[in-house]
């Protein structure tokens, strides 16, 4: 690799006040840029460039974009890097090339920071050092220098070509003055060129950004958490990634500028949470001084499934509403527990097996309809106006020991939330269940009946406890849900003709009464009705 400027030693004079080193990116360099010349100053101050006398003609020097600007590239940031090559320096000789700071006092829990990459793949014997002298000694005396840190090229970087940053803790030096010298080793083992080359670029020593400590998350919801750590270092900024549980970690994050907790919304990529899913997150501090801790983590967290709690309920969207669904899908939760409270209909712990919890929010002012349909014995539906209220007060609710329909009408508020928990006595601990809501807004069709039943054709009924004069009918494939949409209107309630039916098929009818006001009743059903077979379609075979 053509190098286009030397590191060179100038002589460190005496100044006042010592401090850390400041980000060193080797962009401001003057000096003579041919041997035998050795003179050079950077930013930082005067740095020393030597060996230890053997492979005399490559050094430490300087690598420029401008001349070579592959990818990836051999700069980490700006135009340059500090750059050794390799040489040939014979069969079992050791080269040892020092690239020396000048005299920085070490802070409390300093730490050397630098970015780095080798050029080839593989090991091929190069040893790559931190080392440090005393403030006593000369700048370039290689035998004042104490080893720190050490790598092979196969454990410098996790890629040979990708630049890295690299930590080393100084805190053995805290308060003292020292000299850091980036040392490239090699003893060659055979006659011909081998070993591989050095690039260091943005070298600070700066005071050690503290780890955040304590990771935690709370107040989690279906699609948030509150994510909360300590912060020894007094950091005001950070690096946060968010990410599924199964996934592994990138090192990249959300920057975050505030108070904690900081509030979870999403991934590190901006996915945002759903629920009943297991994440994971990791953190470091960014620091005043441009430092950042170490990542920590991960600490663990699942969002909360919907109906498991009040806080977490199923949020039921617009009615009518029906569904489907067992408790033992939900769990035991204990601030759900015994009684239901009073005016519950029940005074048994219908609170005691699994629970679980909707949410409906009313959009007008009126009455809906409640109906439950249970497959189990001793189990309840109980209607609450606020979680405080769960356990404590019902504003309605139904809890018995049969199996039948258990139903009623609910009068609601607009913008008013109603929380409605479904659960069973201790035995059985589950059941399964039909929950339907409705609208009522004039008394619906009861008493449905379906007779003249053929192939392809039935008769529907019903009765008109409202005295309507119209209604809608749905006819649909047994075990579909609730009609959401209109369906067919009829202005007699006796004998409406359901036509176009497969023969041999199980169907269910809804009806709903025209309240005349432009509303309608809740719809009736479902009532189920199975036609008629036919034998020659091969609806059955016989003998």
């Amino acid at each position: 690799m053509k190098k286009t400027t030397l590191l060179i030693l100038l002589m460190f004079f005496s100044i006042s006040g010592y401090s850390q080193l400041a980000l060193e990116g080797f962009e401001s360099t003057t000096g003579p840029d041919a041997l035998p010349s050795t003179n050079w100053t950077l930013g930082t101050g005067n740095w020393a460039v030597f060996d230890n006398t053997v492979g005399t003609v490559q050094r430490w020097g300087i690598n420029s974009t401008t001349v070579v600007a592959p990818t990836p590239p051999i700069v980490y940031q700006g135009a340059n890097s500090a750059y050794v090559n390799r040489e040939n320096i014979g069969q079992n000789n050791t080269s040892e090339d020092y690239l020396a700071t000048p005299l920085v006092t070490i802070p409390t829990n300093g730490q050397l920071r630098f970015y780095t990459r080798t050029f080839t793949t593989g090991n091929q014997g190069t040893l790559y050092q931190i080392r440090v002298a005393p403030a006593s000694a000369s700048q370039t005396n290689a035998a004042a220098y104490t080893l720190v840190q050490q790598w092979t090229e196969v454990d410098l970087v996790t890629t040979y070509n990708i630049y890295e940053e690299k930590v080393v803790s100084l805190s053995a030096y805290a308060g003292q003055q020292v000299y850091v010298s980036f040392v490239k080793v090699y003893t060659q083992p055979l006659t011909a060129l081998d070993g591989d080359r050095w690039l260091i670029d943005n070298v600070s020593i700066v005071e050690q950004c503290l780890d955040p400590t304590n990771l935690a998350a709370g107040g989690i919801t279906q699609t948030s958490a509150n994510l909360t750590w300590g912060n020894p270092s007094g950091a005001t900024s950070w690096e946060i990634e968010v990410l599924p549980f199964a996934d592994a970690a990138t090192g990249t994050g959300v920057i975050y500028n505030g108070a904690l907790p900081y509030a979870a919304t999403a991934t590190a990529t901006g996915t945002p949470f759903t629920p009943t899913t297991n994440y994971k997150y990791y953190v470091r501090a960014l620091c005043a001084n441009g430092a950042s801790s170490q990542w920590v983590g991960p600490f663990s967290f699942s969002t909360t499934s919907p109906g498991i709690s009040c806080a977490a309920p199923i949020v039921i969207p617009s009615l009518p509403y029906s569904t489907t669904d067992n408790t033992s899908n939900y769990s035991d939760n204990t601030a759900i527990e015994g009684i239901p409270g009073t005016t519950c209909g029940a005074t048994n712990n219908y609170l005691n097996g699994n629970d679980v919890v909707y949410a409906y929010t009313a959009t007008t002012n009126g009455v809906i309809n409640v109906t439950m349909t249970p497959t189990a014995t001793y189990s309840g539906i109980f209607v609450y106006n606020s979680c405080a209220n769960i356990g404590i007060s019902c504003i309605a609710g139904i809890g018995n020991s049969g199996t039948t329909v258990r139903a009623f009408d609910l009068t609601v508020t607009a913008g008013a939330t109603y929380y409605i928990v479904i659960s069973t006595w201790a035995t059985p601990q589950t059941t399964a269940y039909t929950l339907t809501l409705q609208t009522v807004n004039c008394p619906p069709p009861t008493t449905l009946s379906a007779t003249g039943i053929g192939q392809t054709t039935a008769n529907l009924s019903w009765a008109n406890p409202g005295g309507a004069t119209s209604w809608e009918v749905v006819v649909q494939p047994a075990g579909t849900p609730i009609p959401s949409g209109s369906g067919t209107q009829t202005n007699s309630n006796t004998n409406f003709p359901a036509t176009g039916l497969a023969s041999g098929t199980n169907y269910q009818f809804y009806v709903r009464a025209d309240c005349g006001n432009a509303t309608f009743s809740a719809w009736t059903g479902p009532f189920l009705f199975t036609t008629a077979a036919n034998y020659c379609a091969g609806n059955h075979f016989y003998d």
